[in-house]
């Protein structure tokens, strides 16, 4: 079942039990006046016999029976009795008594002063009439036709009316469905239409005020940001595809270019040596776009435990070593260290050292000099590592793009170093702990990276 046939029932539901209870209420009400109404009249009747036959002396029992019999307010079937006070019949306004009473039913009326009551068809009042000494009951008795008979044509005409409004109901449920569903089956028309080769296609807003446009507004902005993730990854697929492409061809070039003849030792060993370096090239290429993704799978593992910065750094020091065995690295605490728990920051180590590793390589790698300075502060709630070098620095134009993957700065593409993937990674780790990493440099003086990380509470 649809949604616009579940909220046709529903609607039609909701409305038609509405009317229905309204109906009922009206039948009930009308029903509760009918019977009061009749119930006064009858205590009227009853009060008015009593009356004169009790206390208006030119008025005797033949008399009344004529104005009773003879009187234009006189009910349907309607009978009024007169009792003394011993229970015995002093006057009926019918030659039979077709209703009496049992004794209980009169007591009550004696104790009570009036009581109303009924016996299916007919409706009775009975009272009391004190007067001469003696205390009399009135019991009128009657039919009321006339009220039962509109009661019946109001049950009619509600039933009717119920019937001719669950029709109109119905078809106005239909209507609303459709004119309340239209938009979303337009805009999952809309939707239907946009496929991976035309992301830049947006839905119609709409009003741009109602819950069915912010709908619209927040598929639009997923949208821009499925588009951007699409072209992100085609960018980057096509920049994998390069730098694969590039070394991959060298290698091929000098192979066959060694196989065309033989050649002497030393022109072998140089270019074994040629190929061992666009080896290396690609391994480190490889485990540079391993490492972007490995970022992503550790964010859905979550194995993070309590590291010490100094030591993370301490490591990615001694492994540059072997690539950089000139470099100098100096590190400062910027503030007297007195709690241990400022070092301490909950991650992935080997993720954390691939971060410092990349950052002190880069740093080694673009000054020639080789100086890299350390400086650590701390807060209550952040440990922050300032890595500065002595290098090219980076072109302020430059600045913004660095995070892009596969993206190098106008002087280092010049010297040819590198492939781009190193600050990409390492922006995603430290996003990924929660981080922040923060890069400024002047071109041709040095560059400052700021790692900002999330310390560990004391206590």
């Amino acid at each position: 079942m649809n949604i616009r046939v579940r909220l046709t029932i529903l609607f039609s539901l909701i409305v038609a039990s509405i009317l229905l209870l309204f109906s009922i209420s009206i039948y009930i009400l009308s029903a509760d006046y009918r019977k009061e109404e009749f119930y006064s009249r009858l205590e009227s009747r009853a009060i008015t016999t009593a009356r004169l036959l009790v206390s208006v002396d030119e008025v005797d029992i033949a008399l009344l029976k004529i104005i009773d019999n003879n009187s234009i307010h006189s009910l349907f079937r309607e009978q009024v009795v007169v009792l003394d006070s011993k229970n015995q019949v002093v006057y009926s306004n019918m030659d039979s008594v077709w209703y009496f009473p049992d004794l209980q039913m009169v007591q009550q009326i004696r104790d009570r002063g009036k009581k109303s009551f009924s016996d299916g068809e007919h409706e009775h009042v009975g009272i009391t009439y004190p007067a001469k000494s003696e205390n009399y009951v009135i019991i009128a008795s009657a039919y009321d036709r006339y009220g039962k008979s509109k009661l019946r044509n109001l049950q009619m005409v509600l039933i009717t009316g119920l019937l001719v409004g669950l029709g109109i109901i119905v078809m106005a449920g239909i209507v609303f469905t459709h004119q309340t569903l239209s938009p979303i089956a337009k805009m999952n028309a809309e939707i239907s239409m946009i496929t991976a080769g035309n992301l830049e296609k947006r839905i119609d807003e709409g009003n741009g005020k109602d819950e069915l446009a912010t709908l619209a507004h927040n598929f639009n902005q997923m949208l821009e940001r499925l588009e951007a993730a699409f072209e992100s990854q085609q960018q980057f697929v096509s920049n994998a595809s390069h730098e694969l492409r590039n070394p991959l061809a060298a290698m091929s070039s000098q192979l066959q270019a060694v196989l065309e003849k033989e050649r002497d030792k030393e022109r072998y060993q140089v270019t074994l040596r040629s190929l061992e370096e666009d080896t290396r090239r690609l391994i480190k290429l490889i485990n540079g776009l391993l490492g972007l993704a490995q970022s992503d799978v550790e964010r859905q593992k979550g194995f993070f435990q309590l590291v010490r910065l100094d030591e993370v750094l301490f490591s990615a020091q001694q492994e540059l070593k072997y690539n950089f065995p000139n470099a100098q690295f100096w590190v400062e605490f910027g503030d007297l260290l007195e709690e241990e728990s400022k070092l301490i920051v909950k991650g992935d180590p080997s993720l954390l050292q691939t971060v410092f590793f990349n950052i002190l390589e880069n740093s080694c790698k673009f000054s020639p000099e080789q100086r890299v300075r350390i400086r650590l502060e701390f807060d209550t709630t952040y440990t922050t590592v300032f890595i500065e070098d002595e290098g090219i620095g980076i072109p302020e134009e430059d600045l913004l793009k660095v995070f892009q993957p596969f993206y190098r700065a106008k002087n280092a593409t010049l010297l040819n170093k590198g492939h781009g993937i190193g600050l990409s990674l390492c922006q995603k780790i430290i996003q990924l702990h929660q981080g922040e990493l923060v890069v400024s440099s002047v071109e041709g003086i040095g560059t400052t990276l700021m790692v900002r990380l999330p310390n560990i509470q004391p206590g």
